[in-house]
């Protein structure tokens, strides 16, 4: 999946495309957010298994599907299901579970699942819990993001959950620092994946329209990125997008999420993320 991935974004760049998509390069959530869902998983789980029920369907889904997939099916009673929605999925994560002392059943989400339509079987009689760990969700496109929230609204039944972390609106310095080096490595591992790079130097911004911090890489001068026997040449002043961590509100999480209510939130103590339990409509 990866080597077509970057195949498909090698000939875009032959193409004249000068974007880049977020999951080139990334792996791991933003320090500065999975220290923040941790201290708030550590209080809300002791709670999440009576807010869920038993009998409960886990599905786990999102860049960073399997991160936390342990420690949420631990809180939940008898669960019947866990679903992990991701085809990079690190194989670990099966011996992690497996380990568990569960009622549920582990499977890979079918090959007929997409973002827009998660078509995953009816497991178990009681709630299904659907999961977004990591700031995840921010990590997604506008595009991506409608595509999930979609796929959300299909699969998931009236008063069914879904649980997600969400990076709260910074100030463009706070956010900037926070991302630096999270920025460059991301940067430097597409640039390193798409082939030999020169004269593209890395860049981390705050966007504060969008309420985005924004990466990429700048042509200082005359620049190339190579692979076997081709390459794209980049005059100075160039920019090559390689995605977005979006930050949220309270207001603009909900014009996303119109068909759910928000049925609870925790805050982090250093106020830079939220975890949001929203329930569907």
């Amino acid at each position: 999946m990866l080597e077509d991935l970057v195949r498909q974004h090698q000939q875009d760049l032959l193409d004249g495309g000068r974007t880049v998509p977020i999951a080139l390069g990334l792996h791991n959530p933003a320090a500065h957010i999975e220290r923040a869902e941790r201290e708030v998983l550590d209080r809300l789980l002791p709670q999440l298994g009576e807010l869920i029920g038993p009998a409960a369907r886990l599905i786990d889904l999102g860049p960073f599907a399997g991160l936390r997939t342990a420690q949420v099916l631990m809180a939940l009673e008898r669960p019947k299901a866990i679903v992990l929605m991701n085809r990079e999925i690190d194989p670990r994560i099966f011996d992690t579970l497996t380990a568990i002392d569960s009622t549920a059943e582990i499977s890979l989400a079918p090959a007929s699942a997409s973002p827009s339509s998660w078509d995953l079987p009816a497991i178990g009689s009681g709630t299904s819990l659907a999961l977004i760990a990591g700031g995840g969700f921010g990590f997604l496109s506008r595009a991506e993001r409608r595509n999930l929230i979609a796929g959300a609204v299909q699969t998931l039944k009236s008063d069914d959950f879904l649980l997600l972390t969400i990076e709260l609106a910074q100030d463009a310095a706070v956010a900037e620092a926070a991302y630096q080096d999270f920025g460059l490595h991301l940067v430097r591992t597409c640039l390193t994946r798409l082939g030999k790079s020169h004269g593209l130097e890395p860049r981390i911004f705050h966007e504060a329209a969008s309420q985005q911090v924004q990466f990429g890489a700048v042509a200082q001068k005359e620049a190339s990125i190579q692979w076997h026997d081709a390459g794209c040449l980049f005059s100075p002043g160039d920019w090559l997008a390689m995605g977005a961590a979006q930050q949220f509100t309270a207001e603009t999480l909900s014009l996303e999420f119109a068909e759910f209510d928000v049925h609870e939130t925790w805050h982090a103590s250093d106020g830079r993320a939220d975890v949001v339990l929203l329930k569907k409509k």
